[in-house]
């Protein structure tokens, strides 16, 4: 049963598992707000903003993703060297969680979160080329991962943001700073 407090159209709500709800009956979370909230300060203990996307294949956390050019609004995970329709990094990769994930819309629901901006564990080949803090990062030709972007010409539109950890060798997880451009 949940003890809930009206006055004047005003409705709090506790449910006996602890979620809190504002202006809702029914809270779908720990605190739920029906309405703006207001806050001074917001202290958020996640690392990236997410936001959920549906997608053409099975991503898994750390897959650098790429636009779907045939499904819009999809996503699919990357395959290519340099690709101009890269769209941030499937979040979770390495144990770091989404600080803030955006609004689903009804065919993302269930689908992958992709980092869009923030720090984000990714894939990373350095077969060709070791990564070093501050290199700038690309998509690469393994999949799902991204590498150190080499040639600038090919570069552009296709970084995926710079990396925050090193890579020498072979293949593994490098920390990103994902900044599309």
């Amino acid at each position: 049963m949940n003890l809930f407090h009206q006055r004047a159209g005003n409705v709090m709500t506790l449910t006996p598992t602890g979620n809190v709800g504002v202006g809702v009956m029914e809270p779908a979370a720990r605190l739920h707000v029906a309405g703006t909230a207001r806050v001074a300060v917001l202290e958020i203990t996640g690392a990236d903003v997410a936001e959920p996307f549906a997608v053409a294949d099975t991503a898994e956390p750390g897959d650098v993703m790429v636009i779907d050019e045939d499904h819009p609004g999809r996503l699919k995970v990357s395959h290519a060297m340099y690709d101009r329709k890269v769209a941030g990094i499937a979040s979770g990769a390495g144990g770091l969680a989404p600080g803030v994930v955006l609004g689903a819309t009804d065919d993302a629901i269930g689908g992958v979160r992709v980092a869009l901006s923030g720090r984000a564990w990714c894939k990373a080949d350095a077969r060709s080329n070791p990564i070093a803090p501050g290199d700038l990062l690309t998509t690469a030709d393994s999949l799902g991962h991204a590498m150190k972007a080499v040639d600038e010409q090919a570069a552009r539109g296709a970084i995926l943001g710079k990396a925050m950890s090193r890579l020498d060798a072979g293949q593994g997880l490098v920390l990103a700073l994902v900044n599309l451009q």
